[in-house]
């Protein structure tokens, strides 16, 4: 009569999940026209419970309550969950199959293919960073203070709220503040978490350290000289950036994200090309473990800042 289902809603700013039944019909909602049915199954939501201890919460006779619990369990909205033997009798313990009832007036959209749900390219590309719809690893940005082998500040740590607005249309923040310096990361040895690293190796030491095993990799001889890949093609214009995903090389059951240019500019070249054009970017991505884009940033408008990116190479 009636088939499981998730349903996901935003309230006040926040991302929730429910396990409902799907009605198929208006059977199961002329059960809960009675206001004790679903006081019974208020009950029975908050803890598994025997028809007479629902009829002492409800002061109502155990008759009553059997009448009801009856029909709800013939509806798939109450199951039994235990039984007890008592005095010739079989007492039955109950608890709810889900949370709440949902009609649907039309058939719904498909959103889900086989084995993969897409909610939109971006949340398939980040699947690993989703745990029980919160957000599961680390933002890193560089230190802004003159750190690491060369003393470089970073200039492009303050991109990574555009990148927050995006992640938050399908992902709710932490409780623990997820937003790391590369430094931090490094003297707590946080680096064994999904990780999203922004800027080049120069300014991010975490990017150093991944760095040898992207697709596409800073010139190790000079983070400033560009990009190359193993068939020898170099990029190096001034707002060129990587957008990469790969193992985690310090825990492989992870993954790490890099967003990158050869100057702070092309780091927002990367965070354009995610928060604006990742339908574009991300074409080909169907769940690679190692993955990437080498975009170039323009100023499409004509006001000095990037704001479009084309899309240079691909790999795979």
């Amino acid at each position: 009569m009636n088939m499981d289902a998730e349903l996901t809603y935003r309230k006040d700013g926040r991302l929730y999940s429910a396990k409902v039944k799907l009605a198929s019909d208006q059977r199961a909602f002329r059960l809960l026209s009675s206001p004790l049915a679903m006081e019974i199954l208020r009950a029975a939501g908050e803890r598994q419970l025997y028809a007479r201890e629902l009829a002492k919460t409800l002061r109502v006779s155990e008759q009553t309550v059997y009448y009801h619990v009856k029909r709800l369990i013939r509806a798939s909205l109450l199951e039994v969950v235990g039984t007890n033997a008592i005095r010739g009798a079989v007492a039955k313990k109950v608890a709810c199959t889900s949370d709440g009832l949902v009609i649907l007036y039309k058939a719904p959209a498909v959103t889900e293919s086989p084995g993969d749900l897409r909610l939109s390219p971006l949340a398939s590309f980040f699947r690993e960073f989703i745990s029980d719809h919160t957000f599961n690893g680390y933002l890193v940005v560089g230190s802004p203070e003159p750190h690491g082998p060369f003393r470089a500040a970073a200039r492009d740590g303050h991109y990574a709220a555009q990148l927050s607005f995006a992640l938050g249309s399908f992902v709710m923040a932490t409780h623990d503040f997820c937003v790391r310096l590369d430094t931090d990361v490094k003297a707590e040895k946080a680096y064994e978490s999904n990780m999203i690293l922004f800027g080049g190796p120069a300014t991010n030491v975490l990017t150093a350290d991944v760095n040898k095993h992207l697709p596409v990799r800073f010139d190790e001889t000079n983070y400033w000289a560009g990009l190359m890949d193993d068939v020898g093609r170099r990029f190096n214009g001034e707002t060129d950036a990587v957008v990469a995903k790969v193992p985690n090389p310090f825990s492989p059951s992870h993954s790490v994200v890099v967003l990158a240019g050869i100057r702070h500019v092309g780091t927002k070249s990367a965070i354009v090309a995610l928060t604006k054009q990742h339908d574009e970017v991300l074409a080909g991505y169907s769940g690679q473990r190692s993955f990437a884009r080498v975009v170039k940033g323009y100023d499409q408008d004509g006001d000095g800042k990037v704001d479009r990116v084309d899309v240079l190479a691909r790999y795979p």
